[in-house]
């Protein structure tokens, strides 16, 4: 998404000055799986490896159909998801430091992401109060419901809690993306 310009006329936050604050920086979205593959050693670094897509507890990709929805109803599931990838991401993170505990890039990315996925959630739920929209009120019982059951299946074997940390970084990159392109929606000059 390319810079946003503010409103000429002044007054509060607009919504475009929102969205250009909630956008998360390409380069941290576009390599926060980078560094997850590179440390999980064989089959994963290997060409031509696809790891099984194992679903995740309370989150999903974002739906084919995500783009012909209303901006507002696609921001509500931005903000939905970006509740519940804070607490999976952690998970993760934690996983991997008992898996490789020397793995610092790694661990500081996987932090990264999670408090990236706060903010741009919490900017989401700014917008969408600034448009008028419901923004579907706390959701710390489901996400916090995903994150147990994630953490109980990556307790069920190293490869198994592998595919799973690649899973939930996949998604995560997924919703920034998808969120990135509702929140072009608003910018002067974006998609109608």
């Amino acid at each position: 998404m390319g810079k946003l310009r503010p409103q000429e006329r002044g007054g509060g936050l607009s919504s475009q000055r929102m969205s250009r604050a909630a956008v998360a920086p390409p380069e941290a979205a576009l390599t926060a799986a980078s560094p997850q593959v590179q440390h999980q050693g064989d089959p994963f670094g290997l060409p031509g490896f696809s790891p099984p897509r194992p679903p995740v507890a309370g989150l999903s990709a974002p739906a084919p159909g995500h783009a012909g929805l209303p901006v507002p109803e696609r921001l509500r599931l931005d903000a939905a998801a970006l509740a519940v990838l804070p607490p999976l991401l952690d998970v993760v993170r934690r996983r991997q430091a008992e898996l490789n505990p020397r793995a610092a890039r790694l661990l500081r990315r996987l932090e990264d992401a999670a408090r990236q996925a706060r903010a741009l959630g919490a900017a989401v739920e700014a917008v969408l109060g600034a448009l008028g929209a419901e923004t579907g009120g706390p959701r710390a019982e489901p996400a916090t419901a995903a994150a147990a059951a994630i953490a109980a299946a990556a307790t069920g074997g190293v490869f198994p809690a592998k595919v799973l940390g690649l899973r939930v970084c996949s998604l995560y990159l997924e919703w920034v993306s998808r969120t990135e392109a509702d929140l072009g929606q608003l910018a002067p000059g974006g998609p109608a």
